[in-house]
């Protein structure tokens, strides 16, 4: 009898499971020691931020530079992550938006240990909707021409790509970050 249950309840767990894994998104430390073995050819930095603000925060904001012309920003509450942001201007040439896609690969590569080739796949999927959604902007004559997409992923991790004339932003925000 004792058996039986500890299969049953085996199963139980496997049933009730999700078929996609719950990412755990990385510690800032953890991060920005991936980030910068994932992209160490573009010579990434970390610097700190000042910030100038009315309210009073517990967060540490980071610029990271890197050789090539992309930029980020990265937001801790010690050492949990709260958001990254990195950035291109537009229009941009195609090194590039070459480098930038490798950067944003090297980020969810790091904050969320996804392979390359899930990252590219995501990264690719967003580019084109925050791209078609640009187009669509400008057709209408919006007031702020900009296009937006957001990929909600498990664990309470949230991605985002906009898209305006003059700049490109990739967003990766955790769980505390919201």
């Amino acid at each position: 009898m004792r058996f039986r249950s500890t299969i049953f309840a085996l199963a139980a767990t496997a049933w009730s499971g999700s078929a996609e894994r719950a990412w755990a998104i990385a510690g800032c430390d953890a991060f920005s020691a991936a980030l910068r073995t994932e992209a160490s050819d573009m010579q990434v930095e970390f610097g700190r931020a000042v910030v100038v603000s009315r309210t009073r925060s517990d967060s540490n904001v980071f610029d990271v530079t890197t050789k090539v012309d992309v930029d980020a920003t990265l937001s801790c509450r010690g050492d949990e992550f709260l958001r990254f942001e990195a950035r291109i201007g537009e229009p941009a040439n195609a090194r590039t938006n070459t480098n930038f896609e490798r950067f944003q690969t090297a980020a969810l590569k790091a904050a969320l240990g996804w392979d390359a080739g899930k990252s590219r796949g995501v990264l690719r999927g967003m580019t084109a909707d925050a791209r078609e959604y640009l187009a669509a902007s400008r057709e209408r004559g919006d007031v702020y021409v900009a296009g937006k997409t957001e990929e909600h992923q498990p664990g309470g991790v949230n991605l985002g790509l906009m898209a305006t004339g003059s700049d490109r932003t990739f967003v990766i925000v955790g769980p505390a970050g919201e």
